[in-house]
């Protein structure tokens, strides 16, 4: 991989924008609409201390376009709509519009997130679950909008918000308190006022959220840590939030990234992911793979390799 050269790098490039329909695939009868945030360009050490000892695999697919730029990782930022028959269920809720954060991509920004839903042909008071694969800052800023007083309310008026009980009472916690010093306190204005509102919901972390969807615990980059199966018609996705950020997370699943709470579990819960999508063959969806994200596992000579969908 080349040097980085941090003067003419991109920073973040916004997604969110562009005009028709939104585009969508399908998980059976299930139809899934990425909602598109914001790529974002950190220095590969930014997020995997092992580079400052160990090299990867020169010439790797991970070290080149599309999981790399001019020396910098890709990672993209996007949550997940789903449209059942009967149910309209968002995982994830990006990180929000004029928040206050210390720094970074998220702080105060002003992004067409919410925007996409019209054109998927929703209302935001049609969607009916919102379900956090965990409590990181970059996956709970939508939940919550302004509320013209200074304060937070729910986004999605008609919605119930799913979080694992054992993550919201970590990052509710002293120890989760400390671990917010780094970005500022996101839980504060984005999961208690749902609390407030009396719209969360905690639920055990093998929750069934619908006949299609349940919940898979996977704790270790977070201590609540899930990630769901949705499955419709014989096919089957494993929507994987959090556990991989990059390629090399394929060839090196040991390797967490600095952000994992709990890094030796992420490992153990990311080869796990892994080996089960290879040996299924079915499709896995992470939150921060570049566009279109989803795509399959194939067991490599070293670790694995992958596959995206056509879009």
């Amino acid at each position: 991989m080349s040097t980085p050269n941090p003067d003419t790098a991109p920073r973040w490039v916004d997604t969110g924008g562009g005009d028709g329909p939104l585009w969508s695939f399908q998980v059976g009868d299930v139809e899934v609409f990425p909602i598109r945030e914001v790529d974002y360009f950190p220095l590969p050490t930014d997020f995997f201390p092992q580079l400052e000892t160990e090299p990867w695999t020169e010439g790797a697919f991970y070290t080149r376009p599309p999981f790399t730029h001019d020396g910098r990782i890709l990672l993209n930022q996007e949550a997940h709509l789903l449209r059942t028959k009967d149910r309209l269920v968002l995982v994830d809720a990006g990180g929000g519009n004029g928040k206050p954060r210390n720094g970074g991509v998220f702080d105060r920004a002003d992004r067409p997130f919410l925007e996409q839903f019209a054109r998927a042909g929703v209302d935001l008071a049609d969607v009916d679950t919102v379900v956090f694969t965990h409590l990181h800052v970059d996956h709970v800023g939508f939940a919550t909008s302004a509320d013209g007083a200074g304060g937070w309310k729910p986004t999605f008026p008609n919605a119930r918000y799913l979080v694992v009980r054992e993550e919201f009472d970590w990052w509710t916690s002293a120890a989760g308190a400390r671990a917010l010093e780094r970005t500022g306190d996101y839980i504060a204005d984005s999961i208690l006022p749902l609390r407030d509102a009396g719209v969360l919901d905690l639920v055990p972390a093998d929750h069934v959220v619908s006949p299609e969807i349940h919940l898979v615990p996977a704790f270790g980059h977070t201590p609540g840590n899930v990630y769901l199966v949705v499955e419709s018609a014989g096919k089957r996705a494993l929507f994987a939030g959090d556990m991989l950020h990059h390629g090399v997370q394929l060839e090196r699943p040991e390797w967490s990234i600095r952000y994992c709470v709990l890094p030796g579990d992420s490992a153990d819960q990311r080869r796990r992911l892994l080996e089960r999508a290879a040996a299924s063959g079915d499709l896995l969806v992470p939150a921060h793979f570049p566009f279109p994200a989803a795509g399959y596992v194939r067991a490599a000579e070293r670790g694995f390799t992958y596959e995206f969908i056509e879009v």
